[in-house]
């Protein structure tokens, strides 16, 4: 197993043994990176994401840097703000919409670069939902298809053997996508609901991000497929992962999951957020070379 400067860019860069590893290491909670030189890209507006990570680097006074615009990308050459950011930085932290610019980084940096969430990936949210997914048999996805949260966590999980139902519009179903996950055949993607008797842990993410402001037509298509009322009638539910609801314009907008889904007992969203600082944590002590040390 080789951690030792791996970076976390997709969650196709994890192999199965290398996942297992960061979910038990999660369970044994210490810090171990006071001494590393931090920096946080912030391109994108971020509600948890970043407000997560920086939150814990402040409460055990850990110091790091954060650029918060987009200047350095649209006037600058990336190869060369990765090579200058990579001789300030031992870590770099990525919150954006761009997975090229997200790879440069990490060709270019020298650094250890983590993807925090991207246009097609969400790592580090989705590791920390598996830990609590990791015991059930049956995980049932409601929505679109293509969200970068949706998409991680059913690549990880793909590698667990998990039952997995995917329900959502076929407009939303990528091929290509779907071809490098689907040499599982415990994956079912569909546009109807199917029933089952058994328990099922409900997976969504919300169908508009913070930045869109042109939404009527993507509501429409997904409108059917909203975790609701309706669904406890047909299917036994275990637990829900769900992101925040969307608004705009302080008015609430049909969206991915009703207010009795959201505030039923099967939610546990302040679990989710603390499980992610773990998975950060358990990521930084296998990122150091001497816990591989031989003695």
């Amino acid at each position: 197993m080789n951690f030792y400067n791996k970076h976390l860019l997709s969650d196709f860069n994890l192999k199965k043994y290398e996942l297992l590893t960061i979910l038990e290491l999660k369970k044994k909670f210490f810090l171990f990176f006071f001494k590393e030189k931090i920096c946080i890209i912030n391109e994108k507006q971020s509600l948890r994401t970043v407000n997560s990570l920086v939150n814990v680097l402040n409460f055990f006074n850990i110091k790091f840097s954060i650029i918060n615009n987009k200047h350095n990308f649209k006037k600058e050459n990336i190869k060369d703000f990765s090579r200058t950011i990579g001789i300030l930085y031992n870590y770099i932290f990525y919150r954006g919409n761009n997975d090229v610019i997200l790879k440069t980084i990490a060709k270019y940096s020298g650094s250890v670069v983590i993807n925090l969430l991207s246009n097609n990936f969400h790592p580090i949210q989705s590791i920390s939902d598996i830990s609590n997914l990791i015991n059930q048999k049956i995980i049932y996805f409601f929505g679109n298809f293509n969200s970068n949260v949706i998409k991680s966590t059913i690549i990880n999980l793909s590698k667990l053997n998990k039952i997995l139902i995917i329900f959502s519009p076929k407009i939303y179903w990528k091929i290509n996508f779907l071809k490098k996950i689907f040499s599982n055949n415990k994956i079912i993607i569909t546009e109807k609901l199917i029933i089952t008797n058994k328990k099922c842990s409900f997976y969504n993410d919300t169908w508009i991000s913070m930045n869109e402001t042109i939404f009527e037509k993507k509501i429409n298509k997904l409108i059917n497929y909203q975790l609701n009322k309706k669904i406890f009638h047909y299917l036994k539910i275990k637990k829900i992962f769900h992101c925040l609801p969307s608004y705009n314009s302080n008015k609430l907008i049909p969206s991915e999951i009703d207010n009795f889904s959201f505030e039923s007992k099967f939610t546990f969203f302040e679990k989710q957020i603390i499980d992610k600082i773990y998975i950060l944590n358990s990521y930084f002590i296998l990122n150091k070379k001497s816990f591989f040390k031989v003695l």
